[in-house]
């Protein structure tokens, strides 16, 4: 099974163009300027400058690129027959902390601005979670254990966005309670997951996630 998606180039392009909006708020300010105006307002309530939430922004646009190229990367491997479990770990991580950074430093402005888009996401990663839980019930092999690791970093994910869709009321409890996700509680840490995947050792993953 290869679980490949990625964010919508719509939210890069949709950071990149309220960068640029911030630029020109730096270089030529025009209260008149709607755009202007919107950005200047959020960077008013967020008690920052406009070049600070222009940084934070570039941060937030430098990790969606690098979750891209990676991407790209597991694209390739799985093109060739390359299951790269370690870099599809990395991938969700990546994807969780861009989540993440968008909850707590831009109170989901940008997650609010493409509710569609953000719909999407929640939507086709609940069906990858549900569908690795489905098709693999009763594999007892190596690839059972690397698909155990692939499900508790999906659970690290969903919970970031469960709490994003829940707060911007893109899904309604109800919804969620629909996606039938049972519990969805990591036992694994970031790093034990990482290291899981990354090890050759076979016979210490399946203690461990026995």
């Amino acid at each position: 099974m290869v679980y490949s998606f990625t964010f919508p180039q719509e939210i890069i392009d949709s950071i990149r163009e309220r960068i640029e909006v911030l630029e020109r708020c730096l270089n030529d300010p025009n209260p008149q300027d709607e755009k202007m105006a919107e950005m200047i307002e959020f960077a008013n309530l967020r008690q920052i400058s406009v070049i600070q939430l222009k940084e934070e922004l570039e941060k937030l646009i430098e990790k969606l690129v690098k979750k891209s190229k990676l991407y790209q990367v597991i694209c390739e491997k799985s093109t060739k027959g390359e299951l790269p479990w370690l870099l599809y770990v990395k991938y969700y991580f990546i994807m969780k902390e861009s989540i993440d950074i968008e909850f707590i430093d831009f109170d989901l402005y940008l997650i609010t601005k493409n509710q569609e888009v953000f719909k999407i996401i929640t939507i086709n990663i609940v069906e990858q979670f549900n569908q690795s839980k489905i098709e693999n019930v009763d594999i007892v092999d190596k690839d059972f254990y690397k698909l155990s690791i692939i499900r508790e970093s999906l659970k690290h994910l969903l919970q970031s966005l469960i709490k994003a869709g829940l707060k911007t009321k893109i899904f309604t409890e109800q919804e969620i309670n629909a996606f039938n996700l049972g519990n969805i509680t990591p036992q694994e840490s970031e790093a034990m997951l990482i290291s899981l995947a990354s090890t050759k050792k076979w016979d210490y993953v399946y203690r461990k996630l026995a």
